[in-house]
């Protein structure tokens, strides 16, 4: 504990010597998971690397995109406080530093979650025929897990100086989804501890920068 405690200072002097800005941003991003929104806070150092994290909250969504019967495909839902909640952390690194109003950059981005989901599902009904012999089809609905969700994602994007201090941010990336957990419902179909699937990331957010560096890049 208290090596710990004595890495965590030397990191804390490290962190104010180096920093040049601190940020917070409030971003609505969409994933292979689902709909959130997030609010981070994140620190520049030497113009060049922004590292940062925070809490994201979860949108239950009761429609989904397809109707392929995917488990886990935008398919996670909140059924718990605790659901509602994750966690984000990300790295920018600048490129084109000498731009004034426009700072791209690439990203490393990761977020994790514990959630159940929501599996609506039409299926043919074994004993319901219309006279004519056309099968009926009835709706099935349900919540799997939790499980615990971490996606991981890199790609392009840029923050665009508004006003003042006042910053709009969208990122666009790929990766993956890694699902881990244990479903009894699923046993036969699905390895049940562990699944994963190629993931995205789309984000658009709004943000402030406190107090401005000395060397700033706008």
């Amino acid at each position: 504990m208290k090596r710990l405690f004595f890495l965590n200072c030397a990191l804390l002097v490290f962190l104010t010597d180096t920093v040049s800005q601190t940020e917070v941003f409030t971003s609505f991003n969409s994933t292979h998971a689902g709909r959130n929104i997030s609010v981070t806070a994140s620190g520049t150092i030497k113009k060049t690397h922004e590292i940062g994290g925070g809490v994201r909250f979860n949108i239950n969504q009761l429609s989904h995109p397809d109707d392929q019967n995917k488990v886990f495909f935008k398919r996670l839902y909140a059924t718990e406080p605790i659901h509602f909640f994750g966690l984000e952390a990300f790295y920018h690194r600048f490129i084109f530093k000498k731009w004034k109003t426009i700072h791209p950059f690439l990203f490393y981005d990761v977020q994790v979650t514990y959630s159940t989901t929501r599996n609506r599902s039409l299926l043919p009904h074994p004993h319901s025929r219309y006279l004519d012999g056309t099968i009926l089809y009835k709706e099935h609905l349900n919540n799997f897990g939790p499980f615990t969700w971490l996606e991981q994602n890199i790609g392009f994007g840029f923050k665009l100086k508004l006003f003042s201090n006042v910053y709009l941010q969208q990122k666009l990336g790929f990766g993956t989804s890694f699902i881990m957990g244990y479903e009894k419902k699923l046993l036969g179909k699905y390895f049940n501890w562990f699944d994963w699937d190629f993931g995205y990331l789309i984000s658009i957010g709004m943000g402030y920068r406190f107090g401005q560096a000395k060397n700033k890049r706008s």
